[in-house]
Formats: structure tokens, C-alpha cells, sequence
């Protein structure tokens, strides 16, 4: 894989402002902090939804994106910043592969598995002995692999909320494959030598994604999708690329925030959104968030809850019980509950295969 042009040293010094490429580059920066904010952000707006069966209720449903899908956005942004972060400082598109691998499907894989044999029979209607004897029980964990929320379970969740939707939010995983695909192609052939391309990229998908006014993530078209993750993603290699020259200071991201504002409901609306909250994340991670930023580096619990949290809230609601205010009960118990498997994720799945990832570079080296 071709490594970008070599980016100037940022300034440094007591009096120096701290731009992208340090707040990346410091050790006790807090992505993982925003990451995890931006996944329970993700369970609280399922909560909502499935507690109310309306998107009325979100606090962004007057925005283009709501809370759940300007959270997914921000992962987009930061995956790609993170991305060419890294490219910045090591090559080799067979590595890129396999480190994409090891971070996505190990742990997609085992909580379908988890799913399959210990939330489904909670979930499912059919009877115990004919649920563990459907051959789409046991390949359910392979179905995922490639096929993502399309992949079902016997009889899952049918009178819940969302009958048959075992694992929804999984819908977004592949464009995020997808993304690296592309990302790392790009970086391979040598295009992302050049920040112009990235640019142009950018500016392309910018102009293309113009007027989609009111946009609907639950139900927006995949081209729409492919358009909308394609910006946010671009959108954090353009701000590494551009590292040195963007300031992370409070005023700028008062001003993004502004900017998130003042698009909506305009033809622009989903590209200042994205822009403005995307450096609104990349401001709050590149600054140190104490206890909760160091558990964050030790734990990285966001995809865990990501992968697990929508088919514990889907047995939770398998009963109408939750209305108005219990909607936050639901998110805190579905939160924690979520929470603690993925602290397992991670300790017994994602932390090894990370591990692995580490030990196969030191053979390369």
C-alpha cells in the first residue's frame, strides 16, 4: 500500500494550538470515549423507538438525521479520520485487510452466535426443541457474516415491536466494509498520495448528496445510504489529510455546531450535519475526558454494544410494558445489560484478536 505524502510536523510548543494531527497523535486523547457515547446514543434512540413505536419522540427528529443516526454518522467520520491516521504511519494492503478483519468479524461473528443460542430462546416463539433443531438456528452465525440484519432466526421476535428483525442496526456494517474496501484500494493504486483527490472525492459525493432534504434512516434507499456514509467517512479522511491545517478549539466547534443549525431544512441540510457534528466529535476526542477517557482505551466497549444491544432491547419489549418515562428505564437496563456483554466482547473476542493483530506486525517487522 502506497503511504500518503508526508504530512509537515505540527508546531509544537506550550503556546502552539492544537490542531487534528496532535490531538490524534497524544496518548490520552478520548476517541474511545466519544465512540462509547455514540453507541449508547444508538440505545437510546432504539429505546425510544421501541418503547413509543414512533420516531416522533427522538431529540433530533426535527433534524435531518436523528439522535440514532447522527451517532452512526459520527462512527463514520472517525473510522475514516482513524484510518488515515494510521495510513499516515504504516502501509501494506495486505496488512489493512487483515487488521479490518480482525476488528470487524470476529466479534460480529460470535455475538451472532451469542444471539443464536442465548437471546433466541427468549426471543423466539417456536418451541425449544424445534428452534435448536432448525438448521438456521446454528448457520444463523454464518448467515451474518455476509448477509448482515438480512440473516433471521425461526420465529424471532414475532410479537415484538419489529416482528423478524433479530439484529437491524447490523444494516450498517457493510458499507463500513465497504468503505475499507474502497479506502484501501484507493490507498494501494497511490490516490491517497495526493490530498486533491480525497478532496475531490469529497466535494463529488457532496454535491451528489445535495437536496436530499428530510432524509429518513430507517427507511432511506441504498444508494441514499451509500451516499450518506460514503460523506461522513470522507469527511474524516479529508480532516486527518488535512490535519495540520484544523484547529480543535472550542470556538470553531461552538461555530460547527452552528453550522449543523443553520443547514437544516435547507438543500444542504444532510452535508452541514454531518460536517458540522463530525467536527463537533473530532473536537470532543482530541481532548482528555479524565477516568471515562482511560476506561475507554483500556475497554473499547462501543462495537460490542453496537453488535448486541438491539436483540436484548428486542426481548426486553416483547411485552408492552414500557411507555413515557419507564422508555429510560428501558435504555438503562438494555444499556447495562448490553454493556456487560460487550465488556466480554471485548475481553474474551476483540482484545485477543486485536492481540493477534499486534503479534502478526511484530513478524512483519
Amino acid at each position: 500500500m502506497t503511504r500518503p505524502v508526508d504530512e509537515p510536523a505540527p508546531v509544537s510548543g506550550a503556546g502552539a494550538p492544537m490542531v487534528l494531527s496532535s490531538a490524534f497523535s497524544a496518548p490520552d486523547n478520548s476517541y474511545g470515549a466519544v465512540r462509547l457515547i455514540a453507541a449508547l446514543s444508538v440505545v437510546l434512540s432504539h429505546s425510544l423507538l421501541l418503547g413509543f413505536s414512533s420516531p416522533d419522540h427522538d431529540p433530533l427528529a426535527w433534524a435531518v438525521y436523528d439522535l440514532g443516526a447522527t451517532a452512526v454518522n459520527i462512527f463514520f467520520v472517525l473510522s475514516g479520520a482513524m484510518l488515515t491516521h494510521s495510513l499516515l504511519h504504516q502501509g501494506g494492503l495486505r496488512r489493512f485487510a487483515r487488521n479490518r478483519f480482525l476488528r470487524i468479524y470476529p466479534a460480529l461473528v460470535a455475538s451472532a452466535a451469542f444471539t443464536a443460542l442465548f437471546v433466541g430462546p427468549f426471543g423466539t416463539s417456536a418451541a425449544l426443541p424445534s428452534y435448536f433443531l432448525d438448521p438456521g438456528t446454528w448457520l444463523y452465525p454464518i448467515n451474518v457474516a455476509w448477509n448482515f440484519e438480512g440473516a433471521v432466526l425461526p420465529s424471532m421476535f414475532e410479537h415484538g415491536r419489529y416482528p423478524g428483525d433479530v439484529n437491524v442496526p447490523l444494516w450498517t456494517i457493510k458499507y463500513e466494509i465497504l468503505s475499507y474496501i474502497v479506502f484501501g484500494v484507493a490507498a494501494a493504486l497511490g490516490f491517497l498520495r495526493h490530498r486533491s483527490f480525497a478532496i475531490a472525492a469529497w466535494l463529488a459525493v457532496a454535491v451528489t448528496l445535495a437536496g436530499d432534504v428530510g432524509a429518513d434512516p430507517t427507511g432511506e434507499p441504498p444508494l441514499e445510504s451509500l451516499l450518506r456514509f460514503s460523506f461522513a467517512f470522507l469527511t474524516g479522511v479529508v480532516g486527518r489529510q488535512l490535519g495540520t491545517l484544523v484547529p480543535m478549539r472550542f470556538g470553531w466547534s461552538a461555530a460547527a455546531v452552528a453550522l449543523a443549525l443553520a443547514g437544516t431544512g435547507s438543500p444542504f441540510a444532510e452535508i452541514t450535519w454531518i460536517v458540522g457534528i463530525g467536527y463537533v466529535a473530532l473536537y470532543a476526542g482530541g481532548s482528555s475526558w479524565g477516568g471515562l477517557g482511560a476506561f475507554a482505551r483500556r475497554h473499547d466497549l462501543s462495537y460490542g454494544i453496537y453488535l448486541l444491544a438491539w436483540p436484548v432491547q428486542q426481548v426486553l419489549t416483547r411485552e408492552p410494558i414500557w411507555a413515557g418515562p419507564q422508555v429510560l428505564v428501558l435504555f438503562v437496563l438494555s444499556g447495562t445489560i448490553a454493556g456487560g456483554l460487550a465488556y466480554l466482547s471485548w475481553r474474551w473476542i476483540e482484545k485477543p484478536a486485536l492481540q493477534l493483530k499486534a503479534r502478526a506486525e511484530e513478524k512483519v517487522l
